[in-house]
């Protein structure tokens, strides 16, 4: 399976599980858990088992034992403890830049044993409080312009340095701060104060700016977080993900919205039914334009892809009826590719919209393949392949958007997600597709 979710919606407050799951985003902590009792020469082996991994993977091109090497001669020197050691081959992963290359902490439960009292979402590049605690509730809908002393941009390349995965795209990178806010992460990147507190500078619709000194809380706390309401109910209510897919209509825009936030299916609603569904819609003749909305889907398996690409060809003469659009943003990472490039194969003259993709056209990925390392108590993940099952964006990259195959995919219509819009109960997106097709 590829990363997991960056942005959990509703989900978030039905599972503290699901957040549990996203402590694989940091993990030295992990490492700091466990009792020191590895000795330098099993921190050494299993450098080594890494260095071995690396040498025959599909990465082995680009592979550098020279860092792997220095760290050994640290080890052996007792200048880097595993804790240490954990970080560095972190930093060393960082710089390949490849989202599957991971080294992932079998024990990370600790990273949320204190969690901050905010939840952000961005809109575009800003980010604006959408859950809370209720003594906060006020400040919902607040823009983030400050953490500590730090601008936004500064903390959040800080708390990027803590993250496990390496973005390949900088669009990628700015949805790390939408991921619930681990207090030992922001110890661990020097946002905490010398009091124990979180210290964030945020501004009013008005222009009003406060700063909030947070306390860590206790994570069973989220069981209490309220949510940001809109001015206007939205009715596309894209950010519930916690169906992996859904329908939405809108009769007004004659559009019908497919939902795709993970490449995984329901058991209870099949993909075979669920494209059923979207064609016994359509054929109620009220639609004039399909959009398949990705921008929440990181992945997930290749399996899901290979039963919709059937569903894509099935029923490919129903679809040629319609305007098709595709939305994708720096979430939309792995198996999310994969379907755009069969999607594109297709229904070549399908537009794009957003923002860049997450993950980069040229990339190595598939599933990883993992090798436990015991005395780091962690998994080693590395891609089996380098990607050439994607042609059809390699195509797109040289011929429609002109752009370097090491970016992401580039959309026809860029158009960010605006705070104003949601509180209006609009989509920034949908509106824009609309307006283009009504031209």
């Amino acid at each position: 399976m590829s990363r997991l979710p960056l942005f959990l919606g509703e989900n978030m407050k039905k599972s503290f599980l699901s957040i549990l799951l996203l402590a694989l985003f940091v993990g030295f902590i992990s490492c700091k858990n466990q009792k020191e009792n590895v000795t330098p020469e099993q921190l050494c082996f299993d450098i080594q088992k890494i260095q071995l991994d690396m040498e025959y993977s599909s990465l082995r091109e680009l592979y550098n034992p020279e860092p792997f090497e220095q760290l050994k001669a640290d080890v052996k020197a007792g200048k880097a403890d595993r804790l240490e050691c954990f970080f560095r081959i972190q930093k060393i992963l960082k710089e390949y830049k490849c989202l599957h290359l991971n080294l992932l902490p079998l024990d990370s439960s600790v990273l949320y044993s204190k969690i901050l009292p905010f939840y952000f979402y961005c809109f575009g590049n800003d980010y604006h409080i959408y859950w809370t605690i209720p003594e906060y509730q006020k400040y919902l809908g607040w823009k983030l312009v400050k953490i500590g002393e730090c601008s936004v941009e500064e903390a959040r390349r800080r708390l990027l340095d803590l993250s496990v995965y390496s973005y390949e795209t900088v669009t990628g990178e700015k949805y790390d701060l939408e991921a619930p806010l681990s207090y030992v992460k922001f110890q661990s990147a020097g946002l905490v104060e010398k009091n124990g507190k979180v210290s964030f500078s945020l501004e009013s619709r008005d222009g009003e700016i406060k700063t909030i000194k947070c306390k860590a809380l206790n994570p069973s706390k989220i069981k209490r977080f309220v949510k940001i309401t809109p001015e206007k109910a939205n009715n596309f209510n894209h950010y519930d993900t916690s169906k992996n897919y859904r329908i939405v209509t809108s009769e007004e825009k004659k559009a019908l919205y497919v939902q795709y936030n993970r490449c995984l299916e329901d058991e209870s609603y099949t993909c075979q039914k669920w494209f059923a569904d979207i064609i016994s819609e359509l054929q109620t003749g009220k639609y004039n334009t399909v959009v398949f909305d990705l921008r929440y889907n990181p992945g997930g398996y290749a399996t899901m892809e290979f039963m919709i690409n059937n569903e894509l060809w099935r029923y490919k003469s129903e679809f040629d009826k319609y305007n098709l659009a595709m939305i994708t943003s720096g979430r939309t990472a792995s198996c999310a590719t994969w379907f755009m490039n069969d999607f594109i194969r297709n229904y070549p003259d399908v537009k794009i919209f957003g923002e860049e993709t997450g993950e980069a056209v040229f990339n190595y990925t598939n599933r990883p393949l993992t090798n436990k390392l015991n005395a780091l108590n962690c998994d080693f993940a590395f891609p089996k392949q380098l990607d050439e099952d994607v042609p059809e964006l390699y195509k797109r990259a040289r011929e429609v958007t002109h752009s370097d195959v090491h970016r992401g995919t580039l959309p026809d219509v860029e158009v960010f997600e605006k705070f104003e819009d949601f509180m209006k109960g609009e989509d920034t997106i949908y509106n824009a597709i609309y307006e283009y097709f009504q031209k």
